[in-house]
């Protein structure tokens, strides 16, 4: 018999003046233009990411946000990172949490 291992997914809520501002996955947080555009010249030599570069952009810094909160624990200040990557004016608080994620079971 083959157990499967439940599969989280780090899910982010961000606030701003006690108010959600974002609450959703961490791969999915918005981040900034001109952060996905420098890193991608950075880590590609490509000043005009394709979808696949862009990809890879996004996955490489939300690991990095990820690491900034594994460092700290979960803290409800936001570090450096995900101030300057993420796409908000103002972060007064943030949680990451894990969510598990539902397969379907195949019959």
């Amino acid at each position: 018999m083959f157990f499967r291992h439940k599969q989280t997914l780090p899910e982010l809520k961000l606030y701003h003046d006690n108010k959600i501002i974002y609450q959703g996955y961490l791969k999915d947080v918005p981040l900034k233009e001109s952060v996905i555009l420098a890193k991608s010249v950075e880590f590609f030599d490509d000043p005009e990411p394709c979808h696949i570069h862009r990809s890879a952009v996004r996955t490489r810094l939300t690991a990095e946000i990820q690491k900034e909160f594994s460092q700290t624990g979960v803290s409800t200040h936001p570090g450096p990172l995900l101030l300057s990557y993420t796409d908000f004016d103002t972060i007064d608080q943030c949680i990451l949490s894990d969510e598990e994620i539902q397969k379907k079971s195949k019959k």
